[in-house]
């Protein structure tokens, strides 16, 4: 029987898009991409995709919430890479909102209100920590926003 795979993605059309890839919850992968050319992160999410696909995996990418018509130039290049994406691997991907993703962070900066309830969709991870005034850290090492959000989304779980 193969391990499992779970993908977490943080995408982005023109900035920078975080991977984190666990391989039977430890994580074996993280990366960050930066470029202005949301063809380029389409690309490279696609790659890494295809690298792991098949494998007993579970592929979790952040969506767009949905806005006014008020857009911008750079939520317009995130929601054409999410089309490139999900056309691509329609039945192979999990969207999870940034409000689940955005709530589970909020929540773990005011400590005072953490609690396992509040992780109700994701699975827990005691490697990642927040230290008020250092940031963000996984296994002790500090890390971006971007790979914050792409291992809340790796451990999304959905089930309610």
């Amino acid at each position: 029987m193969s391990n499992l795979i779970k993908i977490g993605i943080d995408p982005s059309g023109t900035g920078t898009t975080a991977i984190a890839i666990f391989e039977d919850n430890k994580l074996i992968r993280k990366e960050l991409f930066d470029n202005k050319d949301w063809k380029c992160h389409a690309i490279y999410i696609i790659e890494i995709i295809w690298e792991y696909l098949y494998q007993n995996e579970i592929i979790n990418i952040e969506n767009c919430l949905y806005t006014n018509a008020n857009g911008s130039k750079d939520r317009d290049d995130l929601l054409r890479l999410l089309g490139v994406v999900e056309k691509q691997f329609w039945n192979s991907i999990n969207w999870v909102s940034p409000k689940h993703t955005k709530s589970v962070v909020k929540n773990m900066e005011n400590l005072s209100k953490y609690n396992d309830n509040c992780l109700w969709e994701f699975g827990k991870d005691v490697n990642l920590t927040y230290e008020y005034g250092k940031g963000w850290k996984y296994n002790n090492e500090k890390i971006s926003n971007h790979l914050r959000d792409a291992i809340i989304i790796a451990n999304y779980d959905g089930k309610k």
